[in-house]
């Protein structure tokens, strides 16, 4: 919601009117972050399950406004929340080796829209090879444990630093080292797999 004339809340003061009973000033806070909260979970869930992950996340974070000890920290506790959603998205039998097709189909039709627009060969080549890294990540990825993908696409893709992550998903920092060592030793070695496959 805009305030014409007047300054923007910050997060921490929207947090705090909100706890004082305004219920206006979350409407801020949704504002704000439901754009950079959908292109976050879907890096990492379905399209289809995005709307609902992110209502989900908003209803939790307003019902559970209180618990958060510093309000200037709402976005990363926003993530947080949705962090978790995704893990038990992806933890149940029948989601957890789905990998996201509606996904899969954007990444290509916006694969396609490039290439037909591409003006040389060289430009071809690189948007192939962009393409064939981002199946074969998927690929490498896909038996992951869910917090593993998770904390990963936190790290390379959304770009937090351990400290953020550990706070994000309740973990410590050294269980955050410990869980993406592990993580990239294992899609080292399904690689490795991969490339003695092609080579037989």
């Amino acid at each position: 919601m805009k305030h014409t004339g007047k300054p923007a809340l910050s997060d921490a003061q929207a947090v705090q009117r909100t706890l004082e009973g305004d219920t206006q000033a979350f409407a801020v806070l949704v504002e704000r972050h439901q754009g950079p909260l959908f292109a976050y979970l879907g890096r990492h869930l379905p399209t289809c399950e995005v709307a609902e992950a992110a209502q989900e996340s908003f209803v939790q974070a307003y019902e559970k406004l209180e618990q958060l000890r510093s309000p200037e920290a709402f976005k990363s506790w926003l993530y947080a929340i949705a962090s978790r959603w995704c893990i038990r998205h992806w933890r149940t039998g029948q989601n957890r080796r789905t990998l996201s097709l509606d996904a899969a189909q954007e990444q290509s039709a916006t694969w396609l829209d490039d290439l037909l627009t591409a003006d040389s060969r060289e430009r071809f080549e690189a948007l192939s090879r962009a393409r064939e890294a981002k199946a074969l990540v998927a690929r490498l990825m896909e038996d992951l444990k869910p917090e593993d993908r998770i904390a990963l696409g936190l790290y390379y893709v959304q770009e937090h630093d351990t400290a953020e992550i550990a706070q994000m998903l309740g973990w410590s920092v050294e269980k955050v080292k410990v869980r993406m060592h592990r993580a990239r030793k294992a899609m080292a070695r399904k690689l490795d797999a991969l490339t003695q496959e092609e080579k037989q």
